[in-house]
C-alpha cells in the first residue's frame, strides 16, 4: 500500500521560482527543509495502541521481543530501583531505554523517503551552490528519479568523497541531508580511539555505557534513513590497532548485515539497512580493501570555473548566520579571495564581517578581507619561522660552524 503523501504543487513551484535567484535564495530554501523543523511524531493517548504511519515506513525493531526483554512475556529483567552498583545503574538506564521504546507512540515505525519533484528540484539547487560535487549530486539524483518513477523508497549505497582538505566535503554532506529532508549526524573518525563504541554503543557492564549514534538516530529520530557522515574515514587512531573502529563498518556498510544490526547497549536487532552513509576522505590508502570495496568512490577537486559559485554560497551561508545583515559583495571582492579554499573562506567571511561592523558598515570592502586574512594567516606564517632568542641562538651556531 502506498502511504506516501506527495508535496503540494505550491512547494514545487516555490523551488522552481527560487532557482533563478542565486545561491542565497537556494541556501535559504535548503535550510527551511530541515527535518527537525517540526514535531517528531504526533502524540497519542496513553492507552492507545500505536498505529502504522500514513507515509512510507518500516519497523526498525521487534516490539514483541522488546516486551519479553522487559519481562512482559517469557523474559525477565531486574528491578531498576534495586540498582546499587555502577553496573546496576547502567542496566537500569538500559531498562529505561527499552521502556521508552515500547511506550513510544510511534511504535517501531520510522519513515522512509520516496523522492518527488520537490526533492529533485532541491538536488538541482544543490548543484548550483556546490558545483564541485556535481558528479555526486547526479548519482543521488538518478537514484531519486528511480524512486519517484517506481514509487519505491530511496536507496543509496554507501559512498565516500575523496578530495583535498578544505574543499567543502562535510558542508556538502550537510546540504545533501537538507535536500533529502532527512536527519543527519557527523561522526569524526579522527577522534575515535576505541573499537567503535560511537557506532555500536557500549555494553551495560561498563559504567559510562550508552547507545551508539546509529541506534540513537534510529530510535529517537523520525526516519529509518538518516544520513550519517563519517568524516575523515581514513584517520581512525585506535589505542589498540587490532580493535580499530573501522571493523564495525564491515557490518554497517553491508546492507544484509545492517538489517539486523545489534547495538551493544540496546542488545536488540535494529534495522539499519536504510541508512544513507556518506564518508569523506583525503586519501583511501590507509583503509583496508574490504571497506573500500563497500563504498562508491567519488574523486572531487574544485575547478577554477566553479570557484565563484562556491565562494558565493559560502558567503551567503556566513551571511545567514549573521542574520543576512550584509550586502552582496562585488565580484572583485570574490576574486580577491579566490586563492583560499572553502574551509578558510567559511572563517574568513565571518571575521571580515566583524571588521565591517567595527567600522560601522553593513557592506564589505577589501580592507575587511585583508584584516581577516591577517587574523587567519599571519599567525600561522609566524609560527613556522624561528623567532626571538631561538632565532638569535641559531644564527650564532651557524657562525661558529662557518668558522
Amino acid at each position: 500500500m502506498n502511504r506516501h503523501k506527495p508535496h503540494s504543487d505550491d512547494d514545487i513551484d516555490a523551488v522552481v521560482a527560487l532557482r533563478g535567484h542565486g545561491p542565497r535564495a537556494l541556501i535559504d530554501l535548503l535550510r527551511d527543509q530541515r527535518p527537525d523543523g517540526g514535531p517528531a511524531h504526533r502524540e497519542t493517548e496513553p492507552d492507545q495502541e500505536p498505529s502504522e504511519p500514513t507515509g512510507p515506513a518500516i519497523e526498525i525493531f521487534d516490539t514483541e521481543r522488546l516486551a519479553r526483554r522487559l519481562g512482559h512475556g517469557d523474559g525477565f529483567i531486574g528491578d531498576p530501583a534495586e540498582a546499587n552498583t555502577d553496573e546496576d545503574a547502567a542496566q537500569a538506564r538500559q531498562v529505561r531505554l527499552w521502556s521508552r521504546m515500547l511506550q513510544d507512540s510511534r511504535g517501531p515505525w520510522r519513515k522512509l523517503v520516496i523522492a518527488d519533484e520537490t526533492i529533485l528540484e532541491r538536488l538541482k539547487a544543490l548543484d548550483l551552490i556546490c558545483p564541485q560535487f556535481a558528479a555526486v549530486t547526479a548519482w543521488v539524483a538518478r537514484a531519486a528519479t528511480l524512486s519517484r518513477v517506481t514509487n519505491t523508497p530511496l536507496r543509496l549505497d554507501p559512498a565516500v568523497v575523496v578530495g583535498p582538505p578544505g574543499i567543502g566535503k562535510t558542508f556538502y554532506a550537510r546540504k545533501l541531508a537538507e535536500a533529502l529532508a532527512v536527519p543527519s549526524d557527523v561522526i569524526a573518525m579522527n577522534l575515535m580511539t576505541d573499537r567503535g563504541a560511537t557506532f555500536s554503543g557500549l555494553s551495560p557492564v561498563w559504567k559510562a555505557s550508552s547507545p551508539g549514534k546509529v541506534a540513537k538516530l534510529l530510535i529517537e529520530g523520525t526516519h529509518a534513513c538518516p544520513l550519517i557522515v563519517i568524516d575523515e574515514i581514513e584517520k581512525a587512531s585506535p589505542i589498540n590497532p587490532s580493535e580499530t573502529p573501522v571493523n564495525v563498518l564491515h557490518t554497517l556498510l553491508e546492507r544484509e548485515n545492517a538489517a539486523c544490526f545489534v547495538d551493544e547497549f540496546v542488545e536488540l536487532p535494529i534495522r539499519a539497512d536504510h541508512i544513507f552513509w556518506f564518508a569523506t576522505a583525503n586519501s583511501l590508502d590507509p583503509l583496508p580493501p574490504s571497506i573500500v570495496d563497500r563504498l562508491i568512490v567519488f574523486q572531487v577537486e574544485a575547478k577554477e570555473a566553479e570557484m565563484l559559485a562556491i565562494q558565493q554560497s559560502i558567503f551567503h551561508e556566513a551571511n545567514l548566520r549573521a542574520g543576512c545583515a550584509f550586502a552582496e559583495p562585488e565580484i572583485a571582492l570574490f576574486q580577491a579571495t579566490a586563492r583560499h579554499n572553502p574551509r578558510t573562506l567559511s572563517r574568513l567571511w565571518t571575521i571580515a564581517m566583524g571588521f565591517a561592523c567595527e567600522a560601522g558598515r553593513r557592506h564589505l570592502i577589501e580592507a575587511d578581507i585583508q584584516g581577516a586574512e591577517q587574523v587567519l594567516l599571519a599567525g600561522k606564517d609566524g609560527a613556522r619561522r624561528a623567532i626571538g632568542f631561538m632565532s638569535a641562538q641559531r644564527r650564532r651556531e651557524d657562525r661558529r660552524e662557518l668558522n
